[in-house]
């Protein structure tokens, strides 16, 4: 069982790395993320936000067990389309619906193109905090998904944010 948890977990590792321009695996790395957490919690499904899904703030649930809890404001940036070398900054806020506070043990992206920045202090129960996301376009082209994983005490441990855009390159200019 051990062995199975590991093999999935690295597949879903590589196929994160590998993630940064293909929705194709961004939907298969979300179907093993959920087959992992069905085998982490012997077969009960947890309920996550995966980078496909697109929930508005109002529809994101908060479990009620949890001790601190998120609150979102959104969990997806569209960036629209941007030119091949700009930078897009993007903050996602949340709040702590929890009764604890919140703690933030890291944030990382699925590719070195987005790095994560995120709130340090433990944000306490009904305080806010945020992740602020820089997402280089340099040598990137068409469609880019990146994904940010959240990791803090709260059920499930991990959230997922996502950026979507399109990055277009200059064309040459006619002889």
């Amino acid at each position: 069982m051990k062995t199975k948890l590991t093999l999935l977990s690295v597949l879903a590792c590589a196929l994160f790395l590998a993630s940064c321009s293909d929705a194709e695996t961004e939907k298969r790395l979300a179907n093993l993320e959920r087959r992992v957490n069905q085998l982490e919690n012997g077969g009960v499904v947890r309920n996550t936000v995966t980078p496909t899904s697109t929930p508005s703030a109002s529809s994101i649930e908060t479990n009620v067990s949890a001790k601190a809890a998120f609150k979102w404001d959104e969990t997806l940036y569209n960036f629209g389309t941007i030119k091949q070398g700009e930078v897009v900054n993007y903050t996602f806020k949340f709040t702590n619906v929890g009764t604890e506070d919140l703690r933030i043990q890291s944030t990382s992206a699925s590719c070195g193109c987005t790095v994560p920045q995120h709130t340090k202090e433990a944000v306490p129960p009904g305080g806010t905090g945020e992740i602020v996301v820089r997402f280089d376009s340099k040598g990137k082209n068409g469609q880019q998904n990146p994904v940010i994983t959240v990791v803090a005490n709260t059920n499930p441990a991990q959230t997922r944010l996502s950026l979507r855009g399109f990055v277009q390159v200059n064309a040459a200019p006619a002889p």
